[in-house]
């Protein structure tokens, strides 16, 4: 899915330069990187040296780094498993068409990653049913980090003819923790000069805003936003299923793709004044990923949908165009305005994006030590240490914080080279900023800004509502609702937004048009299908 890859890709290149502000890991021997695990996977005993290749993002780059062999992480790590890891290539441009290739030709590699049970549920099926890919075990009880993902309620539509045949790849402990994953991020210090010291109440309040500040300020943009896809965070106002373009809703006792939903009209409406009345970026439709966040960076626009943590290089980027300017006192979290019924709503989506496999062919030996290895890679252990660094090594705790003992010149990523790139084998671990063992920037502003983050994400954690979606209808698979996953929803939407005409109008006729590409069909089966399980 373009709108949920965006998102996580931005994770991984985050997280990957070494610039995240990690937090640290259970108490553990801080001699080692792997230390004392509390979970079964550092008590059992591995007796032979297992090779195993693992197809994981940049993999290969990690290990051709001059300062591979000194990874301390990773050398603790497969002396603790007995394990060689094969490293197998793939990037973000060739990873989904090398392991269907790989499969037809029975040369997956032992551990593979992919996002088949998210984004292409007909596939997971087929290979499932067909014997390409392993079933997970049913007793996890010698893997409790596993256990305890796949105990998850959201991760029981996965099964297929009851059995898993996945490791999902976490982001979130829960579906209601992407509250900051669809941010909106605005010059709060411009507002205050235009007379706003507060969050707007209404879609109406937000172009009142934007209008005085962008008076204010000629020729700055009014909203800019990370790719076309974020477009759909204004949904969150009127009609916040919509903000995930895969949600169902039953309507008139019939479940219903959201974006076919008369409820989506209020939204596009919105989206259409926004661009007709100058708001919106007039280069929305040939802007390049990221382009609405640089320009709000640059001090060209007052408003952005995106950008969700601030990093080094971001925070130098808006110091450079701004200068003078404290970042954590003009930079602000727009609370989304209530939707009709009086909510404020927050971005849901599965709390895990893609997955980790297993080819059929794997033996029973290796399948063991691959668990053991993937239980231990989604500990909260692993995940201090991959964000972190080693205790008393990379950061120390000081007063109840987690502070860094790094270098100027040193990043996690440069030490640890192999791990930066093997880390997200086991989760995406966007949570772990907030659990409060997060390493405490030197940089006065950027943990101005990391706090400012962690307050927000609590703020509306406890005060919004999350978008109620049905993940059983979300995840079900049928031939036809397989296949809208085509359909550019996005795209579309902002070919209403351009075109001249009713808006309604205009996306009536495009809604048209995907009855013929199957969503009919789609209808029929989801109902027949969620009749048959029982799906209210």
């Amino acid at each position: 899915m373009n709108l949920k890859r965006t998102a996580m890709t931005g994770v991984a290149l985050l997280l990957i330069a070494g610039i995240v502000l990690g937090g640290c890991g259970k108490d553990r021997d801080t001699n080692s990187a792997a230390g004392s695990s509390n979970s079964s996977a550092s008590s059992s005993t591995t007796d032979s040296n297992l090779e195993l290749s693992v197809a994981a993002w940049d993999i290969q780059t990690g290990f051709d780094n001059p300062n591979a062999k000194n990874d301390t992480i990773y050398n603790d790590l497969t002396a603790k498993f007995n394990v060689k890891i094969k490293p197998v290539q793939v990037t973000w441009n060739d990873w989904q068409d090398k392991a269907k290739v790989w499969a037809a030709s029975s040369q997956l590699p032992d551990i593979f990653v992919n996002s088949l049970a998210t984004d292409n549920p007909g596939l997971y099926t087929t290979w499932a049913k067909q014997g390409v890919i392993k079933a997970i075990p049913d007793d996890l009880s010698a893997y409790p980090n596993l256990q305890k993902i796949f105990s998850l309620p959201s991760v029981q539509p996965l099964k297929v003819n009851g059995k898993f045949y996945m490791i999902p790849r976490m982001s979130y402990d829960d579906s209601s923790d992407w509250v900051l994953d669809r941010p909106i991020r605005y010059r709060k210090d411009w507002a205050a000069q235009a007379g706003f010291t507060s969050e707007p109440e209404s879609f109406d309040d937000f172009v009142k805003m934007t209008q005085a500040v962008m008076k204010q300020h000629p020729g700055i943009i009014g909203l800019s936003t990370n790719n076309q896809s974020y477009l759909l965070t204004l949904f969150l106002g009127s009609f916040p299923e919509l903000t995930n373009i895969k949600t169902w809703v039953k309507e008139n006792d019939k479940w219903i793709p959201a974006f076919a939903s008369e409820k989506a009209y209020t939204g596009i409406e919105q989206l259409r004044s926004l661009y007709t009345d100058g708001i919106l970026d007039k280069d929305i439709a040939i802007q390049k990923d990221a382009d609405g966040v640089s320009k709000f960076l640059a001090g060209q626009s007052f408003a952005v949908f995106g950008l969700g943590t601030m990093t080094d290089d971001k925070l130098a980027s808006f110091t450079k165009a701004n200068p003078g300017v404290s970042a954590s006192n003009a930079i602000g979290y727009m609370n989304i305005w209530p939707a009709a019924d009086g909510k404020r709503y927050t971005f849901v989506e599965t709390p895990y994006w893609s997955e980790t496999y297993f080819p059929s062919s794997l033996s029973d030996e290796k399948f063991e030590r691959a668990l053991k290895l993937m239980d231990y890679l989604a500990s909260e252990e692993f995940a201090g240490l991959m964000a972190n660094g080693i205790e008393n090594v990379d950061y120390k705790i000081d007063n109840g914080k987690s502070v860094s003992l790094l270098k100027d010149n040193e990043s996690l990523g440069e030490k640890y080279p192999i791990t930066k790139n093997l880390a997200f084998l086991g989760t995406w671990n966007n949570g772990f900023l907030y659990t409060g063992k997060q390493v405490v920037s030197r940089n006065s502003e950027m943990a101005a800004l990391q706090q400012d983050q962690i307050d927000t994400y609590n703020k509306f954690k406890s005060e919004d509502t999350p978008t109620p979606i049905d993940f059983n209808v979300f995840l079900l698979s049928t031939p036809a609702k397989d296949k809208l996953g085509s359909l550019k929803i996005s795209d579309d939407i902002v070919k209403v937004i351009l075109e001249k005409g009713d808006p309604i109008t205009v996306w009536k006729n495009i809604l048209k048009g995907y009855d013929s590409k199957g969503v009919q069909d789609a209808i029929k089966e989801v109902n027949a299908e969620a009749a048959k399980q029982g799906i209210q």
